[in-house]
């Protein structure tokens, strides 16, 4: 590594799953190319390999313990982002079930599941299964009381939020003008070649590009049982809480 990038912030994109982590990942690697390190499952780059200093890691899928039990570099910044854990799960359904690689044996049990069963079924069993990781990751960082960005502002503000981010929060080394243009370059349009967010392609990482998309498979059911594991997390991150029994 060359003393200037030693000289560099290291940067971190912690998050969790289905919360706008590969949109991010490739701004960020767009941004800085030669600096990114990759994702591993289960975390291996973050929590089992020293850290690079003066590097940029995307898409870190851990709870505030988790992300303080490593040595991190003396000269770090983090920004963390989470998303709405009902569009959380309705995503990672679609994705399960249609469009992610399998790149391990859960996921291929999974998809084999969702294939026999009911979307209500399927969705109450990854609200079990599944959901709870990223719950754990939300809760751990807002009951830390330390600040994080919602998806659901980031699709209306993509480039406001992420450039005070990047350059004045985490001072990653580019320009404002070279982060807009890498921004704008990866909105949901330009990645589906001209697809218009909400036109819903089930086969695509990209599937539809909004939120609030948990109104249109939410059943009573599936509601009451969301309210019930999750209903006090998702007010404490500042979201609205479905009346019960309704989508």
């Amino acid at each position: 590594m060359n003393q200037d990038q030693n000289q560099l912030s290291t940067v971190f994109h912690v998050t969790h799953w289905k919360a706008g982590s590969q949109w991010l990942h490739r701004i960020l690697r767009d941004i800085a190319p030669s600096r990114i390190v990759d994702p591993q499952l289960f975390e291996r780059q973050f929590l089992d390999t020293p850290l690079v200093t003066g590097a940029v890691y995307p898409t870190v899928y851990v709870t505030k313990e988790q992300f303080y039990s490593v040595n991190l570099p003396a000269n770090y910044r983090k920004f963390v982002v989470i998303r709405d854990l009902r569009d959380t799960l309705v995503s990672a359904y679609f994705s399960i079930r249609y469009s992610h690689a399998i790149i391990h044996k859960s996921l291929a049990e999974w998809r084999q599941r969702l294939e026999s069963i009911s979307l209500e079924d399927g969705l109450l069993m990854l609200m079990e299964e599944w959901l709870p990781l990223s719950a754990n990751i939300q809760r751990s960082w807002v009951d830390s009381g330390e600040t994080f960005i919602r998806y659901e502002d980031l699709l209306h503000g993509d480039t406001e939020i992420l450039q005070d981010v990047l350059i004045r929060q985490c001072d990653i080394g580019v320009s404002q003008d070279t982060v807009e243009k890498i921004i704008l370059k990866n909105r949901f349009e330009n990645l589906t070649n001209g697809r218009k967010p909400g036109d819903e392609d089930r086969m695509a990482h990209e599937r539809k590009g909004i939120s609030g998309d948990w109104q249109n498979y939410f059943t009573p059911l599936v509601t009451d049982e969301f309210n019930r594991l999750f209903g006090r997390l998702l007010v404490e991150t500042g979201y609205q809480l479905a009346e019960p029994g309704i989508r």
